[in-house]
């Protein structure tokens, strides 16, 4: 059904409103500081289809549209976990789906994330500004109007997925092995036994997808397998050929002080991560990813859950990474509070979402739960920094109390 004529003149005239280059630079669909707008055009029976048979992962082909630039033929599906639904569909556009190597904006795929879940529909592009400005890799992301076959579907996040042009960008080389964690089960880490199939579940390759299973997973499983050693012996001496412990321990460091309940540290076992391995080395990064369930609780500890993956859990039983882990959330937490960084960017997205459209209807909370919970993000922007700086310095006694009693 095509939306009402007087919100069609709103959404209309936001349109006209918005600045349009003569050249269109198409990196320019992750600017964050305005609201893109983002067409596509489909077969009506196939968009029907998609509506119907919203939990499938059935592509369909569509032509996308960017300013004046129009990408044919791409290919479009239902994506997401706990968001994915048929009134207000999550997609993912991958541009190579039917045409081998096309891309827009140096990516073969982006998400056109519906924000289901996070009623401030500012977590995951406040968090991803926040996990980049601290120096480690994240995803780019902006908000468009998004139009499907002419009408308004709602304001979504356009998100960066994880692939060549993104690894290209950050390693500098896009041939090294990436995994996209999937949740199935609860999982710690805990070694999976010699069954390649059993990676291969949880961890789904987006590189080398067609070279055969061993070269791509055995320098995977063997991390995990490490892992399993006592950290009192060989645990770091062997972990250390497979994984970049620092890195590592950095990630886990930022997503703690983002309060994320949903990730490294889950509520339901680990979740919502990138692993990647460069070419030529056999150390192992992780990447970040769905952070629509960062910045939940003001006052989430910075050890909460840690002992539910063992990984993490292994690694702080070490004086020397422990120091790093506290050093990070130290630097994080000064970080948002220098010219009130992380309150402010908050606020200006917050503000840049609510300035694109009247609220979108097919969200399942009200305006007044989403203007609720912008207040309560931009409160945890604004308290949290005081909070993990108390726990910090609560930590580092411990930690000195506990040297202290080991020399005498």
């Amino acid at each position: 059904m095509r939306i009402r004529q007087s919100l069609i003149a709103v959404v209309a005239g936001l349109v006209l409103a918005t600045p349009v280059s003569a050249q269109t630079n198409e990196q320019d669909i992750f600017d964050s500081t305005l609201v893109q707008d983002i067409s596509l055009v489909m077969n009506a029976r196939d968009l029907v289809d998609l509506r119907e048979h919203w939990d499938s992962n059935t592509f369909y082909p569509a032509d996308f549209t960017y300013r004046d630039v129009r990408v044919r033929n791409v290919g479009v599906r239902s994506r997401g976990w706990g968001s994915r639904n048929g009134i207000k569909l999550g997609l993912r556009i991958d541009f190579n789906h039917y045409i081998s190597g096309q891309r827009f904006a140096d990516t073969a795929a982006i998400v056109l994330d519906n924000l289901w879940q996070d009623p401030s529909m500012v977590r995951e592009a406040a968090a991803m500004a926040f996990i980049a400005r601290m120096g480690e890799a994240a995803s780019r992301e902006s908000f468009a109007r998004v139009f499907i076959n002419g009408d308004f579907q709602g304001v979504y996040a356009v998100v960066e997925e994880p692939n060549t042009g993104y690894l290209q960008r950050r390693f500098g080389k896009d041939t090294g092995a990436l995994f996209e964690y999937h949740w199935v089960r609860p999982y710690d880490f805990s070694a999976l036994g010699d069954r390649l199939d059993e990676y291969e579940l949880l961890f789904e390759r987006r590189t080398h997808e067609s070279d055969p299973a061993a070269p791509v997973y055995e320098p995977l499983q063997a991390m995990i397998d490490a892992n399993s050693y006592p950290v009192e012996t060989a645990w770091r001496e062997r972990i250390e050929v497979y994984l970049d412990l620092p890195q590592m321990v950095r990630y886990a460091a930022i997503e703690a002080f983002l309060g994320e309940i949903d990730g490294f540290t889950g509520y339901a076992g680990v979740n919502n991560f990138y692993v990647y391995r460069p070419d030529g080395s056999t150390k192992h990064v992780f990447l970040p990813w769905d952070r629509d369930h960062t910045m939940w609780q003001l006052d989430l500890s910075i050890f909460e859950r840690v002992n539910g993956n063992r990984l993490l859990y292994n690694a702080l039983a070490h004086s020397d990474l422990r120091a790093l882990y506290l050093d990070t959330i130290e630097r994080c937490a000064k970080s948002a509070l220098e010219d009130k960084w992380l309150e402010a960017q908050v606020t200006r997205l917050s503000a840049l979402v609510d300035s694109a459209a009247p609220f979108d209807t097919r969200l399942p909370y009200t305006k007044e739960k989403h203007d609720g919970d912008v207040t309560n993000v931009i409160d945890f922007a604004r308290r949290r920094s005081s909070f993990v700086l108390k726990q910090i310095a609560d930590a580092r006694k411990t930690m000195s109390a506990g040297s202290a009693s080991r020399r005498r």
